[in-house]
């Protein structure tokens, strides 16, 4: 019956994501097959996260492992059913509201709109200002030309000439050319208008006047534009202002707004600092049960000793909240409420690693003074002394930007949960697992579970063998000639891994007198001055000449 659910387990865990087109290799791959024990498709070579595979019940239920049994539980939900926690990857909606690109939508004027009774300022009325009684709008930049009426006050910047329709909010016209007036329902005092023109309404069209129709109602512009951002995950535990301020504090190509670069990127970085087979021995292959135990004590090690979650806060709170966490000692408090320089945790200038002062507020990676007001990341695990951009809360070994704030804290470093656990375990070069056992194998720069430095082709051992490192990974003789081998240029036959070759360009030759010669006379140029034309060898000029010739 157990080897019934472990049989049934691998197979599930196989099925996930069968037949998903590769992103990468496009119609190369036949579609994602997991390889029985690496990491990688079968077909491709490449990574599930390199798929078209939706995998965001696997990732939540990952991470729900993770935080499982830590002080972070309240970052999953309840346990499932099937005794598995999700964690609340707090995917957002965030409303946005932006300005609006032009305040007035001009109306297209039909052939029998075209014509208006012509506006003329009457000598003998005084000078008028306001137009009807009502809510005054100014009008500015308004281009010469007669104007649609209004029904309410609008605000109108840069309209184009001719008839325009008018926003439903107030908005003052300045520079009006002179000889034009502009009507408005309501009161509309004019600035800028040259002396001896006033504003007036127009004369009503009389019989002889040339035929005008009415001009279409107005459209009412839109003064602003608001925009539903989902991003597939955001900060939890802040108002919804300072988790769009961190957004746009990050990489634009590392915003992880559904559907974009960003979202891809996360995607990629969830599987790659946190591999599933670095905290489940379920996950790794074949396990003896010393290894569980040792595996499952690595980690317990690092839930209690290195895993937390970075938040958010602003850097001029910082004194306030590591007061609430009893983290300062009186003197440092005193002085941070007196808004002196003191440092918050460790003392130091600006500049110097770990100085956060009440007046300067130093990055704990790249030095710089934060602005106040702009949101920072601590990590509980490094201090309250430590204080990070947001851009700047990566891995000290990758570089990336920690997904989810999640990171692994280590002797004064943030690492992400793979390079952690680098720096606390082999890892294989084929498997990708962190290695338990005490018996492995070091070759090329790599670790190996001894049964898995095998052909990265076909999978046989390759103990004893020749083999060939091709992308750094171990490759047999047989699939290096079947595979990756280059072919001679002369002979056309692959050349063989420890033969000698001369390669020039993209062309290659056996260095022996039966290839590397010249095409023109057959003159062997081992150690001889040559010219290539098209992948042919040539002595010299005339050689060249009594080819180009044939």
């Amino acid at each position: 019956m157990e080897i019934e659910k472990e049989v049934k387990k691998i197979t599930l865990g196989h099925e996930v994501g069968a037949g998903a087109a590769c992103l990468k290799c496009k119609d190369k791959c036949e579609g994602f097959e997991l390889h029985f024990w690496r990491k990688i498709c079968r077909n491709c070579k490449c990574g599930i996260e390199d798929h078209d595979v939706q995998l965001q019940t696997e990732e939540s239920q990952k991470v729900g492992r993770l935080f499982e049994d830590t002080k972070y539980t309240g970052l999953i939900a309840k346990l499932k059913k099937d005794g598995v926690p999700s964690y609340r990857s707090n995917q957002v909606t965030i409303s946005v509201t932006a300005p609006a690109i032009g305040t007035a939508v001009p109306i297209p004027a039909t052939a029998a709109a075209t014509v208006y009774p012509a506006i003329t300022p009457t000598p003998t009325a005084p000078a008028a200002t306001t137009g009807p009684s009502g809510t005054s709008a100014p009008n500015r930049g308004v281009p010469s030309g007669p104007a649609a009426p209004s029904g309410t006050s609008t605000h109108n910047r840069g309209v184009p000439s001719g008839p325009a329709a008018l926003s439903a909010t107030s908005a003052p016209n300045r520079g009006v050319p002179s000889g034009t007036a502009t009507p408005f329902a309501a009161s509309a005092p004019t600035h800028g208008v040259p002396s001896g023109h006033a504003a007036t309404t127009p004369a009503q069209p009389s019989a002889a006047s040339p035929a005008a129709t009415v001009m279409p109602a107005a459209v009412p512009a839109k003064t602003n534009v608001v925009k539903a951002i989902t991003y597939d995950w955001a900060p939890p535990g802040v108002n919804q202002s300072l988790a769009l301020r961190y957004m746009e504090l990050l990489p634009p190509e590392q915003r992880p707004i559904a559907g974009t670069q960003g979202a891809g990127y996360r995607k990629k970085q969830m599987a790659k600092q946190l591999p599933e087979h670095d905290q489940d021995p379920t996950r790794c292959h074949e396990l003896s049960p010393a290894e569980v135990k040792q595996m499952e004590q690595y980690i317990r090690k690092y839930k209690d000793e290195a895993l937390g979650m970075g938040d958010l806060t602003l850097p001029e709170e910082m004194v306030t909240l590591a007061e609430s966490a009893g983290a300062l000692g009186p003197q440092a408090l005193e002085a941070g409420a007196a808004g002196d320089k003191a440092a918050v945790g460790k003392a130091g200038m600006p500049g110097a690693p770990g100085a956060v002062c009440s007046g300067n507020y130093v990055c704990h990676h790249c030095q710089k003074v934060m602005q106040q007001g702009d949101p920072a990341v601590y990590a509980e695990r490094a201090g309250y002394d430590k204080l990070w951009h947001p851009a700047c809360f990566v891995c000290c070994t990758c570089k990336e930007l920690l997904v989810d704030m999640i990171y692994f804290f280590k002797k004064g470093q943030l690492y992400c949960g793979r390079h952690y656990g680098d720096s606390e375990k082999p890892r294989c070069g084929g498997c990708d697992e962190l290695i338990f056992s005490n018996e492995y194998t070091q070759a090329e720069g790599q670790n190996w579970h001894l049964k898995h430095f095998c052909c990265f082709d076909c999978d046989c051992v390759l103990a004893g063998e020749i083999y060939v490192m091709e992308n750094d990974k171990p490759v047999c003789e047989p699939c290096y000639m079947k595979n990756h081998a280059v072919r001679c240029a002369a002979c056309l036959k692959p050349i063989e891994p420890e033969a000698q070759r001369v390669s020039y360009g993209e062309h290659h030759w056996h260095a022996d007198p039966q290839c590397f010669l010249c095409s023109g006379c057959s003159k062997c140029l081992m150690g001889q001055r040559f010219m290539a034309l098209q992948g042919k060898l040539l002595c010299s000029v005339e050689c060249k000449k009594k080819v180009l010739a044939s």
